[in-house]
Parts: C-alpha cells; structure tokens; sequence
C-alpha cells in the first residue's frame, strides 16, 4: 500500500448480481466518481462471465476488482475466501448493492463483513417493494442487524424499507441517483439505417427484454396508433422471442424495430421523439434520467418512485400501466403536438440539471460515508 492510499479511507462495495441493470450502473458511476482525495475505491464481486464488461468497466476507472464464489450458507470455503480477502483489504467501510432484497446474500455478506473485522457496513436498496417470503425476511433480517446506513434511491421506497424489511426509519438515508451529463454530436444512424422519414414519430423503450418492463402493454398501445408512430426497442433478455412473436401478431412489423443490447444510448436518444416505460415495477429508472438530460419527453407508468422524476404535465405523461388507451392517448398527443413535447423537453433537461447530475448523487454519498467515520474520530477522542 502506498502512503497516498494509506492516507484515503478504503471503500470496499459488494456485489452478486445476475447481471448488469441498472443497480450495477449504479455502482459503477458511484464508485468511479468518488473523490480519490479522500476515498479509495475497490470491488469485492460473485464470479460471473455475464459481468465482465461491468469488472473490466471498474478496472478502466481505476477500481480494483477482486472475484469471489459466494454462496451463503452453501459455501464454506468461499466464505473463508471472502472473509480472507476482507482482512487482506481492510476497507474503513462495506457497501452492498442490494437490486433486491434478496441480493447480497440476503444480506448475509453484512455479518461476513464484521466478522471480517470491518467496523462500518452501508446498503443501497433499490427495489425494496418486492416483499421477501417469510423464510428470506427472517434471514434478511438477521442480516440487516449488522447495517448501520440503508441508502435508497427514492422516498417512495422508504415506506416499504420500514414496513416489509423491518429497517429503522433512522438508519434510512434517501439519495436520488444521478448521470453524466450525455454524449454530445454523436449519432446512431438510427433513421436512416431503418429507413424512418424525418416525418415518422419515433418513440423508444430502453430496457431489459422482462415480464416486468411491460413492453408487450406497450405494443398493445402502438397497435391503436397510426403508421406513423413507431418504435425502437433497446435491449435484450429472455422475453425476446415471445415479444418479437407479440410483434408479429398484431401486425406491427414494420413499425417496431428491435435493435438489442446497445453501449450508444445517448446517440439513440438524440434521434428519437420520446421514451416510453410501461414498467409495473421501478424506482427510479435511469432510462427516464437519460432521455430528461438528452431533452426528451417521457411517458411512463406513474409507479412507485417515477413520480419522483416526472413531472406529470411537465417534463412528461405519466399513465396507469394497466390502461392500453392512456399510453395510446398519451403517445398520440406528443406525436401530434411538436410545441408540447419541445417545452416538456426542455422542462426535462432542466429537471435533470437541478436534481439528477452524477456528482449530486456522489457527494450525497459521500456525506453518508463522512458521518458514520466521523464516529471514529470521536471515539478516539
């Protein structure tokens, strides 16, 4: 370790995620933008092949990464290898990404961490809404015991911290999370290699392929619309077959283009009208953060923590998720109004400038980080 190092607090962040979301996106803006002044950034995560771009993205950032086989109670030999790795690093403090509240092992990696001999362990909770089965709450729960903040990413969410994981209000810290500002002069070509007019309304859902996103709601909505409006779909998943198959039987071949997983979001989003989120289940999606801070209008499910970021009327549409004619209604009335989804537009960029900047959400962070050491520092007083 070098004497700089020395003179930084160890921030040591967990994960065992599945795959890369956007609770891993997260992470990755929040541990590559710490202040390296202050702060030392490393990543303790789950073996897995479908999250080497995210481990090799932390190491281009200048965050060590270092792979372990987790899997609590079913591996003793991976929690001593964990165990050994967090003694070897010694971080001041243990951050778990929780996109569930069955991630982090339930929980579990927070014992692990203080048996380690860590003395601070934080979580961030992104979807705490999704009620555990009576099993996994009772070992959550006993895994929670060894958290001293639970950082959450919307107020939405605290109610269902409190009332379904039993977490006290006092140890609830809400910090919205937060972009960079977006790429600027570049594009897809998105229009001219789908062969799309100038004229054509194009709308976009940005995603993973899920059940959950809602995107066959959403193609219900474009079947009641007219040719004009079309639509690209950003993503992949295990819902693709069925959803290309939904395509087809509503006859909307020509007008829904599925363009897969896609690194140049920004670009995509500089060629299209509007996005739309037909989730039954979000936070905070940082596709609605992106398409504000590119200027666009949104239309989403008024769901759980979006009313938080859309202003309905304002920088968007929201609409119930269930009801195919509010989304068709909604959609329409930006396609056929330039002057509405240019002011909704504008009102978005600047929605995203006062409240979702990246460094907003990093420094907030880092305030949670500075008030539990500050703790140390008073008792050695």
């Amino acid at each position: 370790m070098t004497g700089c190092e020395k003179s930084r607090y160890r921030i040591v962040y967990f994960s065992d995620a599945p795959w890369f979301g956007g609770a891993e996106k997260y992470l990755l803006l929040l541990a590559t933008g710490l202040n390296r002044d202050e702060f030392h950034p490393e990543l303790v995560m789950n073996r897995n092949p479908r999250l080497a771009g995210f481990a090799a993205s932390m190491a281009d950032g200048g965050v060590p990464v270092h792979e372990v086989s987790l899997n609590v109670p079913h591996s003793p030999a991976g929690i001593s290898f964990f165990i050994s790795v967090l003694r070897r690093l010694r971080p001041a403090i243990f951050h778990c990404n929780l996109p569930g509240p069955w991630s982090s092992q339930y929980s579990l990696v927070a014992p692990l961490a203080r048996l380690a001999g860590v003395r601070h362990v934080v979580t961030t909770e992104h979807l705490p809404m999704v009620p555990p089965f009576a099993k996994g709450r009772f070992i959550r729960g006993f895994g929670s015991r060894w958290v001293e903040r639970v950082i959450t990413v919307s107020e939405n969410n605290v109610s269902y911290l409190v009332d379904y994981h039993g977490v006290p209000r006092e140890k609830i810290r809400v910090v919205r999370i937060g972009i960079p500002e977006p790429a600027r002069g570049t594009s897809a070509s998105v229009r001219e290699m789908l062969g799309l007019s100038r004229e054509d309304f194009i709308c976009v859902m940005i995603g993973s392929l899920e059940e959950r996103k809602g995107h066959a709601r959403a193609f219900d909505a474009l079947a009641a619309l007219p040719g004009d409006v079309k639509m690209l779909v950003v993503g992949a998943g295990d819902d693709e077959s069925a959803l290309r198959a939904k395509v087809d039987s509503l006859g909307l071949g020509r007008r829904v283009y599925f363009l897969g997983y896609r690194a140049d979001v920004d670009a995509i989003l500089s060629e299209c009208d509007a996005l739309v989120l037909s989730s039954m289940l979000e936070a905070t999606p940082y596709v609605i953060i992106e398409a504000m801070a590119s200027g666009l209008p949104v239309v989403a499910s008024g769901v759980y923590g979006i009313p938080e970021i859309v202003r309905d009327g304002e920088t968007g549409i929201l609409v119930d998720p269930g009801a195919r004619e509010d989304f068709a209604g909604a959609i329409l009335a930006l396609a056929r109004d330039r002057d509405r989804r240019s002011r909704m537009g504008r009102a978005a960029r600047r929605r995203y400038e006062e409240m979702f900047r990246v460094d907003r959400c990093v420094e907030e962070t880092q305030a949670v980080y500075r008030d539990l050491l500050r703790t140390d520092s008073k008792s050695l007083r």
